[in-house]
């Protein structure tokens, strides 16, 4: 039996990708009966307003590693102290550690050169702690392969894509649906650019910019998959994505989706249908692409999704945790 220990970043609000995918992660190796993934726990952090990074506690996270019995530590996130204590503190320990960094390039950061300095000056120097680094698109993959021997690229997936297939393809004309965070970096600005004949449905905190645009905030997990069954077409214009949960969720649906050249998931996408890929900022193209999709008709789904097949991801990280490695600090 393997024992793994998943660690996730910790940030301001705690929501978003990596929590998910963590979640997910967990659910996705149940049906292991020689794996236990461990109950995720969110260990409790300060915040560090001087570098705004979240920090543990050294002592509270070292017990909590050798409570858990765990074989391995997979530790998730990127710009973060926490990831750096729970790299080293695993180490310190003998533990096998996965690295999933989640990266975003140092130019989509918020602060491009104090990225560059935190990770060269910080995380690179760590990384031969590393059993295994694990990425989710190309530019991260060849990112890391110049800083370490063992990277491996795996998607992400949804573990409900066969009950998210729609019993009707009715859609509602015209319909576009924008789900994230009202921030610069989602890209809403782009929507405001959009003429008046689109029904826009954004799921988001408020307030928006625009009257006509439908509001859905708190809603269920059950509401917003109606919302991907009903809409025309998925927009994910945003500054960066390194993947796209949202982006796969729509597709799931059998919903065709619309995504700047900045949303990583495009690197999975092949063929002419059920997607257009957009330069990041420019309206027209935007609102071209989004006329484009709108008239496209069979688009094949199953081919779009064939990437992120659920057993197939299963089984390379069945792979990756059952493989008997010795840790770089024993050899």
């Amino acid at each position: 039996m393997k024992r793994i220990l998943i660690i996730r970043d910790k940030t301001l609000s705690f929501t978003g990708g990596i929590k998910k995918h963590c979640d997910e992660l967990k659910e996705l190796m149940e049906c292991y009966k020689d794996i236990e993934i461990l109950p995720i726990e969110d260990l409790p952090c300060k915040y560090v307003k001087l570098i705004r990074k979240f920090r543990y506690n050294s002592n509270s996270l070292r017990q909590y590693i050798i409570n858990s019995k765990c074989d391995i530590v997979h530790v998730h996130g990127f710009m973060s102290l926490g990831v750096i204590q729970a790299i080293n503190t695993a180490y310190n320990l003998n533990k096998e550690i996965i690295y999933s960094p989640h990266f975003h390039p140092f130019q989509y950061l918020q602060n491009p050169i104090y990225g560059k300095l935190f990770f060269y000056s910080f995380i690179k120097p760590i990384l031969y702690k590393v059993k295994t680094i694990v990425t989710i698109n190309k530019e991260d993959t060849l990112f890391f392969k110049k800083y370490h021997h063992n990277v491996i690229n795996i998607p992400h997936w949804n573990t409900h894509v066969e009950n998210n297939v729609p019993s009707t393809n009715s859609k509602l004309p015209n319909s576009l649906l924008f789900v994230g965070r009202n921030d610069s970096n989602k890209g809403l600005e782009h929507l405001y650019q959009l003429p008046s004949q689109y029904k826009v449905h954004c799921v988001t905190k408020g307030p928006l910019l625009r009257d006509d645009f439908i509001l859905h905030q708190n809603i269920s997990d059950t509401e917003l998959n109606k919302l991907y069954e009903q809409v025309s077409v998925v927009v994910i214009p945003s500054r960066y994505e390194a993947f796209s949960l949202v982006a796969l969720e729509a597709l799931s649906h059998h919903t065709p989706i619309v995504i700047s050249d900045r949303v990583r998931i495009g690197d999975y996408l092949t063929g002419e249908k059920g997607y257009k890929i957009f330069k990041y900022h420019d309206y027209l193209s935007f609102n071209k692409s989004i006329e484009d999709i709108l008239q496209q008709k069979d688009i094949d789904y199953k081919q779009l999704l064939s990437p992120f097949d659920v057993n197939k991801i299963k089984k390379i990280y069945y792979k990756l945790y059952t493989e008997n490695n010795i840790n770089s600090h024993e050899q």
